[in-house]
């Protein structure tokens, strides 16, 4: 089918330590983006 990913909060391991990566993420863009590939595949799959 198709895939979809975006960037997410991470304070996995060592990373914990330094206050995490990609602070604010998923953010307003992330989600728009995450809402017209679901609708997209809907559409494909219907």
């Amino acid at each position: 089918m198709d895939e979809f990913s975006c960037k997410g909060f991470n304070t996995n391991s060592f990373l914990k330590y330094f206050g995490g990566i990609n602070k604010g993420r998923p953010n307003e863009e992330g989600i728009k983006n995450a809402e017209a590939f679901a609708s997209e595949l809907k559409a494909y799959l219907s």
